[in-house]
C-alpha cells in the first residue's frame, strides 16, 4: 500500500517558513512546478492554465488556451535555477524569474510569443465555447464591444508565477462508477493530466487533457480546457479538486468536489494504483 506521506510534497530537513526559504534548500533535489498566477477567465486573454515542471536541467512548459486545440508545448532549458532567481530559455528565448513575495515575476523585457488561432475555422469554434464560459464564469465582467470570434488574439506570456509540488506520476482509478460508467482512469504526468472514461451506454468515450496543480497536503486540482469540456459541464466547472482523504484498505483515496455536476457525472472517489514521485 502507498503511504499517504508518498504524495505529500515536503523539503526534509528544511525550516518551515516562506516558500523561497523552503525551496532555497530543497529545489536542488526535488522536482517542482512554476503555475502562472491568472485572473479569471472572464477578465484576461484567454489563457486557462500555464505551469513549467522543472526537474534538475530539465523544464516542460505547458500552456493551455481556449484557441488552441492543443497545448503549447515549447522547448524548455535550464540555465540557473536559484532560491530568488531562474532562467530558462522557452523556445528559443531566455526568461528570467526574480522572486517577489511568495512567488516569481517574469524579468525579462522580451517575452515568448504564444501561437494564435491555428484557423479562423478554429477561431469561430472556439470563440462560441468561450461566450459559453464566459456566461457561466464571469462575474461583473465587462460587457462585450464585439464578437467572441473578433476577440481572438494571441495572448501574452503570464509574468506572474508561483511555486507548487510537482505533482509526480500518478495512477488513478475511479471508485464507486454508478450506473453509467464502466471504466475511469486518471494518469498524472508531472502537470499533465489525461481522463479517459468509458460507458455502458451510447455517451462517446472520454479522452480529455487537464492541467494538473498539486499543493503540500496532497490534493489535487484539474483544470480542463472549457472549450473542450463545455459540453459536460454546460460552461461551468472547468476545476475539479481531488481532495486526499488518506488511506483504506485499497489504497490511497481522493474524494471528487466538480465530477458530480458534469453530464454524466465521473466517480466521486479515486484511487491511486501506481506512483512515482519522479
Amino acid at each position: 500500500m502507498l503511504s499517504r506521506a508518498a504524495f505529500r510534497w515536503m523539503a526534509r530537513g528544511c525550516a518551515a517558513g516562506a516558500v523561497l526559504v523552503l525551496f532555497g534548500c530543497s529545489s536542488s533535489f526535488k522536482p517542482y512546478t512554476l503555475v502562472a498566477q491568472l485572473p479569471p477567465l472572464s477578465q484576461q486573454a484567454r489563457i486557462v492554465a500555464a505551469t513549467i515542471d522543472v526537474q534538475g536541467s530539465i523544464c516542460n512548459v505547458r500552456i493551455v488556451t481556449l484557441d488552441a486545440s492543443k497545448a503549447w508545448r515549447p522547448v524548455c532549458l535550464v540555465n540557473k535555477d536559484q532560491p530568488t532567481y531562474k532562467s530558462l530559455t522557452i523556445g528559443g528565448q531566455e526568461v528570467d524569474f526574480g522572486a517577489v513575495g511568495n512567488g516569481f515575476k517574469v524579468l525579462s523585457a522580451t517575452l515568448p510569443t504564444l501561437p494564435g488561432p491555428a484557423s479562423s475555422a478554429a477561431s469561430a469554434a472556439t470563440g462560441v465555447a468561450a461566450a459559453k464560459v464566459k456566461a457561466a464564469t464571469a462575474i461583473q465582467a465587462p460587457a462585450a464591444t464585439s464578437s467572441p470570434v473578433a476577440q481572438v488574439a494571441a495572448p501574452s506570456f503570464p509574468e506572474q508565477w508561483h511555486l507548487s509540488p510537482y505533482p509526480g506520476h500518478v495512477k488513478l482509478q475511479g471508485q464507486n462508477r454508478g450506473f453509467l460508467v464502466t471504466s475511469a482512469i486518471l494518469t498524472i504526468n508531472g502537470s499533465e493530466g489525461t481522463l479517459d472514461v468509458t460507458y455502458k451506454t451510447s455517451y462517446k468515450p472520454l479522452h480529455l487533457k487537464c492541467t494538473v496543480i498539486a499543493n503540500q497536503k496532497g490534493n489535487f486540482t484539474l483544470l480542463f480546457n472549457p472549450s473542450k469540456s463545455v459540453n459536460l459541464t454546460g460552461g461551468g466547472n472547468y476545476s475539479v479538486l481531488l481532495s486526499s482523504e488518506g488511506e483504506s484498505i485499497s489504497g490511497n483515496i481522493w474524494d471528487s468536489h466538480g465530477f458530480d455536476t458534469w453530464t454524466p457525472s465521473l466517480p466521486p472517489q479515486w484511487v491511486a494504483v501506481s506512483y512515482s514521485s519522479g
